[in-house]
């Protein structure tokens, strides 16, 4: 399909030569109506390939860097007789499936190595690489906004074969609660229900995540991305990435509903 954005405008512009010539023949020859349109008419072919080809250069520009591919797709499935306790299924893009219980939490995270090229490379076909590091539950409310306070985390190393581990207990301080509590920001909540419609496209911006390189490192360096999103039963998200980061789609409207409102 992208070769016709060439083929298209490469043929206009040959036939738009053509005329152009036979025109100008054709006018040295005093014959100036007949030369005259053609000669017009082959101006306007070699000017419409030319919009051609910007079109196309355009077109593939916009391709290559907003180019995306799929990483995972995500479903949790409720344990019975466990409290925010889930089956995570994840299934890779070569069709491996990763299935493991135990998840504990409302709120789940993928997160992996990420190296983007600069956006010349983009266009010359470079491709992002990533390497998937984890998958992670734990619940979203998990530190204090006025002291360190400490969080556990559940999940499974996505690179590597083994079992469901316990991570560590984390150190953290809940920045946001922070900003609210004492920075007179707005809840985030609270910004949504004001600004957004439900069906907005704007709620599409909420669906990424993730730390972009600077543009004075070249964007070759490898960094970290992560996406997170609420936890539940029946829940499908798809993980996918771009040019710069790991992004997520609902599957479906009821994992969209939950995106939107975050619980």
């Amino acid at each position: 399909m992208g070769l016709i954005w060439w083929i298209i405008p490469a043929l206009a512009g040959v036939i738009g030569l053509v005329l152009s010539f036979a025109g100008l023949g054709r006018l040295l020859k005093m014959r100036l109506a007949a030369g005259a349109l053609r000669f017009l008419l082959g101006i306007g072919l070699i000017g419409g390939a030319g919009l051609g080809v910007l079109a196309g250069l355009n077109l593939q520009t916009y391709k290559a860097l907003t180019k995306e591919r799929d990483v995972a797709q995500i479903e949790f499935a409720q344990e019975d007789g466990a409290e925010d306790t889930y089956t995570m299924t994840m299934t890779l893009p070569e069709g491996e499936i990763i299935r493991q219980e135990g998840f504990v939490g409302d709120e789940f995270q993928v997160s992996a190595q990420v190296i983007r090229f600069s956006p010349m490379k983009q266009l010359l076909g470079y491709e992002s690489l990533y390497r998937l590091e984890f998958i992670e539950s734990r619940y979203a409310q998990r530190y204090d906004s006025t002291r360190l306070s400490t969080s556990t985390s559940y999940g499974r190393r996505v690179s590597e074969d083994g079992k469901l581990e316990v991570f560590d207990q984390e150190i953290g301080f809940d920045v946001y609660g922070a900003l609210v509590n004492y920075g007179g920001e707005s809840e985030l909540d609270q910004v949504l229900e004001e600004e957004l419609e439900p069906n907005s496209e704007d709620v599409q911006s909420l669906f990424s995540a993730g730390m972009l390189s600077s543009k004075d490192a070249g964007g070759s360096a490898p960094f970290g991305s992560a996406v997170y999103f609420p936890m539940g039963d029946r829940l499908k998200y798809k993980v996918r990435i771009t040019q710069s980061a790991l992004v997520v789609e609902p599957e479906d409207n009821r994992t969209r509903q939950r995106m939107v409102s975050g619980n």
